[in-house]
């Protein structure tokens, strides 16, 4: 593990990265929302799916610098996930 990049929390990881106090608390927020919801008998998976969607966008708009998009559309665009190629990945079993 590349030491540089370990961190102490998901705030101090968010933080290293460049992502600004505001929106770093909220994705904080919405990780311990989650948490919540997810060791509930019957999370809502919608709000949970609303949720991600919200703390991605969050960082996205950030555009890290370095992050590798070679996986994503011709243009690079780090906001079009229509040319993600989701059939490359390695799913794993159930």
């Amino acid at each position: 593990m590349n030491d540089s990049m370990t961190a102490v929390s998901l705030s101090d990881f968010l933080g290293r990265i460049g992502l600004p106090q505001a929106a770093r608390d909220r994705v904080v927020e919405i990780d311990r929302i989650l948490a919540d919801e997810l060791v509930g008998d019957e999370p809502d998976a919608d709000g949970c799916a609303d949720l991600v969607l919200e703390a991605a966008g969050l960082i996205a708009d950030l555009d890290p610098t370095g992050f590798d998009w070679k996986d994503w559309d011709d243009d690079d665009h780090p906001g079009d996930v229509d040319g993600f190629d989701f059939h490359s990945l390695d799913w794993g079993a159930e």
